[in-house]
């Protein structure tokens, strides 16, 4: 997988828009749980690079911190980039030379996996 600034909870870090449009105003306990990807990390999760904004004002960077670790107790491969700055949605971020560079980092990644 590769992961761009990832809405990947619905617990304390959550996106509050995504949650709206994706399950709705008032989500059971166990819809949350149920749609949470960091719980649901097992060993036969792909391997996945993440990038992310320390300054994410979207989406919190706790997003892509939360999953990282559940790869990592897994055993999952993964490798993670956070930048200090850079505004959410930044795409390939050629107008940001301090973030763009995760293009070149993840296709680094998937030549070492033996892409």
């Amino acid at each position: 997988m590769i992961l761009c600034y990832p809405v990947i909870t619905f617990g304390e870090y959550h996106h509050h828009g995504s949650m709206i449009n994706l399950i709705g105003e008032n989500p059971s306990d166990e819809l949350i749980k149920l749609l949470s990807n960091e719980l649901h990390v097992t060993p036969d999760t792909p391997p996945t690079f993440l990038w992310h904004t320390a300054d994410d004002q979207a989406v919190p960077v706790q997003n892509s911190l939360l999953f990282a670790e559940a790869l990592r107790r897994c055993g999952v491969p993964f490798e993670l980039h956070i930048y200090p700055h850079g505004r959410h949605g930044l795409g390939l971020a050629l107008g940001e030379p301090s973030v763009s560079s995760w293009t070149e980092l993840c296709a680094r990644w998937l030549k070492n996996l033996g892409f």
